[in-house]
């Protein structure tokens, strides 16, 4: 099947230069070829596809020609490929495909600023040259600086404090369908190659790992708290989001626990992406308020909502792995995230189209119907 997918990209592109609707299906056909019969890690795959499907369909927002349709699927492509490989250079190849169509989505938004686009491609350029020089350095047998490197341009890429200067800015200028691609099927390929490489290494950087969550949750919830703009509250909870991704992360120091760990960086990840995908849609074309409520509950983490189950397991993992300080600023730091989620959700307008208000919908069900375990029995798998 997975020969299939590249040149069904590649055709369905050409052809949807003239008909639009074809790249839409094309698209998304190759997404489903590219997790198809990979049982192993099928509920995490199936679920990252799901994402893609939802950063394809709300590309018709846009209202712009075909061809951006195949950029989430080569995203897809790589992510799916990033899960199965061991290979390190194919790891760091996956991480540049995975990065570089955000590249043109940005370029092609037209209400950003040039100053800002080239803000966006400086600090991604940067974030993948620290990144594969981090991997080259661990290689070289120097994991404690490898490591840090790796680290740093994995901050610059996802936008974990204070590497997200260009988060705010993006996030409040660019177009919001462009935004929550950003937002969302971006984030997982970075995250799995660091934990990846750094469960396998002896020289694990906690307290640099433990600054960053710390760091990382306190600016973006203080940030969020601070802002009135929807865009900007968004662009600020991303990052106490990566934040709370990243905690986890400091788990690697008690392998035991690493697949609790990773389960519950994959959920949040998840989390983020549906209710920035469903936030950003609203913020493109109004909403009803009752489901941006249900979203912002989510992203709280209340539960049983998808959010909740995230927390739940870095938490746990955390508390397992006797880290109990990072555990507590965790727990405080959702705490401060409850008031800006719920005023974020009453600024929204009623929905004025049919395919922003089912993909505001779907978002909401993923929320509502999503069971964690086994996303769990597969992280074990995985890390088994």
């Amino acid at each position: 099947m997975e020969i299939l997918t590249l040149p069904l990209l590649t055709i369905g592109s050409a052809l949807a230069l003239r008909f639009r609707r074809i790249g839409i299906v094309a698209s998304i056909l190759v997404v489903l070829l590219a997790f198809w019969q990979k049982p192993l890690l099928e509920p995490l795959l199936m679920l990252i596809a799901l994402i893609a499907i939802l950063n394809i369909v709300s590309l018709a927002l846009l209202n712009r020609f075909g061809t951006i349709y195949a950029l989430p699927a080569l995203m897809l492509l790589a992510t799916v490929y990033a899960f199965y490989t061991n290979d390190l250079a194919s790891l760091i190849v996956c991480f540049i495909v995975a990065s570089v169509p955000t590249y043109v989505l940005v370029l092609i938004s037209e209400e950003l600023k040039p100053k800002t686009a080239v803000k966006y491609i400086t600090f991604m350029v940067t974030a993948t040259i620290l990144f594969v020089l981090g991997i080259i350095l661990i290689q070289l047998e120097m994991k404690a600086i490898g490591s840090v490197l790796l680290l740093v341009g994995l901050a610059l890429e996802v936008g974990i404090a204070p590497f997200h200067e260009w988060v705010p800015d993006v996030f409040g200028e660019a177009d919001p369908v462009v935004v929550a691609i950003i937002a969302s099927l971006a984030k997982f390929v970075p995250f799995w190659i660091v934990f990846k490489v750094l469960s396998q290494i002896d020289a694990i950087p906690f307290f640099f790992i433990f600054a960053l969550a710390v760091v990382s949750m306190l600016i973006g919830n203080i940030g969020a708290l601070t802002s009135n703009e929807p865009a900007k509250i968004l662009a600020y909870s991303t990052v106490a989001n990566m934040g709370y991704v990243i905690s986890a992360l400091a788990v690697v120091v008690n392998p035991s626990f690493i697949a609790l760990a990773f389960a519950g960086a994959f959920i949040q990840l998840l989390a983020n992406s549906v209710g920035k995908i469903g936030f950003f849609t609203a913020l493109k074309d109004g909403a009803n308020r009752l489901l941006t409520f249900m979203l912002a509950f989510s992203m709280i983490g209340i539960p049983p909502l998808l959010g909740f189950w995230g927390k739940f397991f870095i938490l746990t993992a955390l508390i397992k792995a006797n880290l109990i300080i990072l555990a507590v600023i965790f727990v405080i730091n959702s705490v401060i995230s409850v008031p800006y989620y719920v005023r974020l959700a009453r600024l929204f307008g009623k929905g004025r189209s049919a395919l922003a208000s089912s993909i505001l919908l779907v978002c909401v069900l993923m929320s509502l119907l999503i069971y964690p375990y086994p996303i769990y029995e597969s992280c074990l798998r995985l890390w088994g």
